[in-house]
């Protein structure tokens, strides 16, 4: 028998679940709505807006009983820009939020019974943490950020989660240069000046900026043309100096790298003449910092930019590691081989994309059966599967550690350790 379709007129719900996407979940007549801006334990009016034969999405028209962690916005545009989607939950919430998501994507996707989820863990401010960040420009040319599930662009002068030096390059660009999108990276966490713009040239002529920095710009092909300086960026995480090369990724701050390094290390314990594998090593982030603490790295990057830059930024901390500039699936592939000749690893660590690692990479390393496994995940529902397929190789998950990177948003890193 068909179900009723929902009601379109607005309609009182309470609000019990919270998606991994950041939106509250109501029932309405046994069917899961989704309601972005709706909190666990409120009482809301809402319409829905979509009803699919599963569940169904509604605007937020007001909320009855607020959660007592629900706060004013500190931006001015916070319910139009998609940028950030929690900024109406105090700091002290968002993090309880973040550590319910991951426990329930785990218990839901991964299988595992009663997750071992630590608080998550906060790091720096809240606000004025952001050093990279690319805005796109409106029709009239002032520049912004896309509407949530849009491409409308929401015009934002001054967006609070930036550093004050990726503000200032955002302001010294201005608005109506000509460029479609801009991308501002800015070396330091706090005040500090330096970093790159890119511009991708609009159809029209194009204005090129005076900013505290360099200025580079963008080609249809991905690759990118300097203007002034080379685009490369120098941070200091942890007391090792890396170069960042455009286009290699990077955490969001120095603050966010230093977090992640510190769980990273405490999550491998004492590596001290281990044989480590670090899998998708960027600039060698996660790389340095255990060559240092006594392990002895092999290093896995498929970008080739990337992978230089480990090279070099090895060299100039005066530290040893092999870089594999290759591919992470058809490495394991040949390593985890049965007649491989390769030395197995003790401990792997492994930091991919956010689409996580694949069940049938995965399945490839536990065949290979390291001791101990670092994931570090930036999406949970991709964490959950990837722990998953490890546990169906008789792994066992220890302990999993949320890591707060992104506060005003949805999004959450993770450090999970599982060991055979």
């Amino acid at each position: 028998m068909a179900r009723e379709p929902l009601p379109t007129d607005p309609l009182e719900a309470a609000v019990d679940g919270f998606t991994h996407g950041g939106e509250g979940v109501a029932r309405v007549r046994g069917k899961a709505v989704f309601v972005p801006g709706a909190l666990p334990g409120e009482t809301v009016r809402l319409r829905v807006v979509e009803d699919r034969k599963r569940w169904a999405r509604a605007e937020l028209l007001e909320v009855l009983d607020a959660a007592p962690t629900r706060t004013t916005p500190p931006c001015p545009v916070a319910d139009t820009c998609g940028g950030c989607d929690l900024q109406h939950v105090t700091p002290e919430g968002q993090r309880d939020l973040k550590r319910r998501v991951v426990r329930e994507q785990l218990e839901r996707l991964g299988g595992f019974d009663a997750p071992d989820v630590a608080p998550t863990r906060e790091v720096g401010t809240p606000l004025g943490y952001r050093a990279h960040a690319r805005l796109h420009a409106a029709p009239d040319g002032r520049l912004g950020f896309h509407r949530a599930g849009s491409t409308e662009v929401v015009p934002v002068e001054h967006c609070p989660v930036l550093t004050p030096a990726a503000q200032r390059l955002r302001s010294q660009v201005g608005d109506r240069s000509g460029a479609v999108e801009v991308e501002v990276r800015a070396d330091g966490v706090t005040g500090a000046s330096g970093g790159a713009v890119v511009l991708q040239p609009g159809p029209g002529p194009l204005d090129v900026p005076q900013v505290d920095g360099d200025v580079l710009l963008e080609q249809p092909d991905g690759s990118s043309v300097a203007l002034s300086g080379d685009g490369v960026l120098e941070v200091t995480v942890a007391g090792l100096s890396f170069t960042l090369p455009r286009g290699a990724f990077f955490q969001v701050s120095t603050a966010a790298a230093e977090a992640l390094v510190e769980e990273v290390l405490d999550a491998v314990g004492d590596p001290s003449g281990a044989l480590v594998w670090d899998l998708y090593a960027g600039v060698g982030l996660l790389s340095l910092p255990l060559v240092r603490a006594g392990a002895e790295v092999v290093a896995v990057e498929g970008n080739a930019d990337a992978a230089a830059a480990a090279v070099a930024n090895a060299e100039r901390n005066g530290l040893a590691l092999r870089v594999e500039a290759e591919d992470v699936r058809d490495t394991l592939d040949d390593w985890c081989a049965p007649d491989s000749l390769v030395e197995p690893a003790e401990v792997v660590v492994l930091d991919p994309p956010r689409s996580g690692v694949g069940e049938d990479t995965m399945r490839t390393l536990g065949r290979a059966g390291p001791p101990q496994v670092v994931l570090v995940a930036c999406d949970p529902a991709s964490l959950a599967r990837d722990a998953a397929a490890l546990a169906g190789q008789g792994y066992r998950l220890e302990r999993v550690v949320p890591v707060d990177l992104f506060p005003m948003t949805h999004h959450v890193e993770a450090v999970a350790r599982l060991f055979r």
